[in-house]
């Protein structure tokens, strides 16, 4: 079965599309570690060469397909009615949603889910961008927390990387692969919610964290 078009002089990012995309088919198939390109390739309907004459080497496909799982599977969007709620409960939601993305796909799609291990193990630029638009969006909330009153004044940037430090057993694949089948998401309320009230209170030496 092929995956994507093969139409000859077919445009370079829509032939970067089909390659993540047949990838991402190989990798659900075989797995990340026995999928090769030339299994990709063959869903395509085209050579392991015009592959590589897009993609440099197979780390930079591999990257790619995780990049693009990290965009679309694992990529949590807050409730439509987020704008309503307190800056607090956004970043709970943020928190808890991502987690459950990931728990999600450990269980439902394994072999992607073992992309994303070796992804974070290898710190992958896909891993690492992953985690840099969690912080951006932690930063947001963080500032309207701010701005609302909700949460004491300080440093924006210190305090979102702090949280996202804070809860990273929530996000990180290899954390999340190694939770025994019997794991409840009780604790990580309990975690999320410690985290938010930690923006709640000043700490000895906030002032000077403020100021920075």
């Amino acid at each position: 079965m092929e995956v994507g078009t093969t139409v000859k002089n077919q445009p370079r990012a829509d032939y970067i599309s089909s390659i993540v995309e047949a990838g991402t088919a190989a990798c659900r198939l075989y797995g990340p570690t026995k999928t090769n390109v030339v299994d990709i390739a063959r869903l395509l309907g085209k050579s392991p060469a015009s592959v590589y004459k897009i993609f440099p080497s197979k780390a930079a496909i591999w990257d790619a397909i995780a990049g693009n799982f990290f965009e679309t599977d694992l990529r949590f969007t807050p409730s439509a009615d987020g704008e309503l709620t307190s800056a607090a409960s956004r970043l709970k939601e943020t928190a808890l949603g991502q987690h459950r993305l990931m728990l999600q796909a450990r269980h439902g799609d394994s072999q992607m889910f073992d992309l994303v291990v070796l992804a974070a193990d290898g710190s992958w630029p896909s891993f690492r961008d992953h985690l840099k638009r969690l912080e951006a969006h932690v930063r947001e909330l963080v500032c309207t927390g701010i701005a609302t009153e909700e949460f004491v004044l300080r440093n924006v940037d210190a305090a979102a990387s702090c949280f996202c430090a804070s809860i990273i057993s929530l996000w990180d694949p290899r954390i999340i692969g190694a939770l025994p089948s019997s794991h409840c998401e009780l604790s990580a309320h309990e975690l999320a919610s410690f985290a938010v009230a930690a923006l709640r209170t000043s700490s000895p030496g906030e002032e000077s964290m403020a100021a920075e």
